[in-house]
């Protein structure tokens, strides 16, 4: 409404009707931020509070969700520091950024909200830490006071009627100031832990040279090639005319384009004259016989280990067969 009738008379209780929404909604994340930084779940705290300071900057408590931002870092810095598997300089890296974080969430609270009621506390916080406290500045500190006056006081009764009232109690909320018309950018516990990685990687990694390209060094005469580089010298195998066909030559590789390639041939073993012998012809194998001759005593014993023919009159076949003794009597 606000947007598509800016001229409209309606426009003030449009703007007031967006901060109590506003304020309902951010209450709503603020409370589950709080009850993940009672639990020690400060990932999912950052989470929650971060989108609150972010997308309602009107809301009442705006102050306190910093607060709490501030101690959930406080928190990761006291759990790194406590870690036993980080060496003792990751370790005081890691506090350090995160020390850097608590107190820019406190210093916001001094410097956005001069006027609320917990500035004191954001002091004290960066005090403890040796921390300089910033100024606010005057348009700031007007600006501040001003959301302050315009809130009105909770009064015993505004919460003896919310227990019997239906809706949320937006009597907190403020009163002047121009609302966020824009849609609400949710920070996720995903996002924060991936900046702890992040943050993670550059603490391990400080200190240590950045990786780039690697250089690759040519090999230098006769020297073996390197396991990055293999060696691009072809191995010719075969011996030179006339010896005994056994030779290996070896070329090196230059060590820069300029430089002139040196050899260094491996001469065979024995006269370079010598000529191998031709190879035997094996002896041709005799005809294989097997044909037996037939009056012969080998056609005699073939003949004799022929097994006699089976009878096979006793074995069942399809034919009727007579009767004998009783059975002739059986007319079926």
């Amino acid at each position: 409404m606000i947007n598509q009738f800016p001229d409209s008379n309606l426009v003030p209780r449009a703007k007031q009707k967006l901060r109590d929404v506003q304020e309902v909604l951010a209450e709503r994340e603020t409370q589950i931020g709080l009850y993940y930084v009672s639990q020690e779940d400060y990932t999912a705290a950052i989470a929650r509070l971060q989108t609150v300071v972010d997308t309602y900057p009107l809301y009442s408590k705006s102050d306190l969700a910093l607060l709490a931002i501030g101690d959930s870092y406080a928190g990761e810095a006291r759990s790194i520091q406590a870690a036993p598997r980080l060496t003792a300089a990751v370790r005081e890296r890691m506090r350090a950024e995160y020390q850097n974080k608590a107190a820019e969430a406190y210093a916001k609270v001094i410097t956005r909200y001069p006027m609320a009621p917990h500035v004191d506390d954001a002091r004290d916080r960066l005090v403890a830490m040796n921390r300089p406290i910033p100024e606010p500045t005057q348009e700031a500190v007007a600006e501040s006071d001003a959301e302050e006056r315009s809130r009105q006081p909770l009064r015993f009764t505004d919460k003896t009627f919310d227990i019997i009232k239906h809706g949320p109690l937006v009597v907190e909320a403020v009163h002047v100031g121009e609302p966020s018309l824009q849609d609400p950018q949710r920070v996720t516990a995903p996002e924060v832990t991936k900046q702890n990685v992040t943050l993670f990687n550059a603490a391990v990694n400080a200190g240590k040279p950045s990786t780039g390209a690697v250089v690759l060094t040519p090999s230098g005469v006769n020297e073996p090639p390197r396991s990055d580089q293999p060696s691009q010298a072809p191995l010719q195998t075969g011996g030179p005319k006339g010896g005994t066909g056994v030779g290996v030559q070896v070329v090196s590789t230059p060590s820069s384009p300029a430089a002139v390639s040196t050899e260094a041939v491996l001469k065979p073993v024995g006269p370079d004259n010598t000529v191998m012998p031709a190879a035997e012809k094996p002896a041709e194998a005799p005809d294989q016989v097997n044909d037996v001759k037939p009056g012969s005593a080998a056609a005699a014993a073939a003949a004799a280990k022929k097994k006699p023919k089976a009878d096979l009159s006793d074995e069942s076949s399809s034919k009727k067969k007579k009767k004998k003794g009783l059975f002739k009597l059986n007319p079926f």
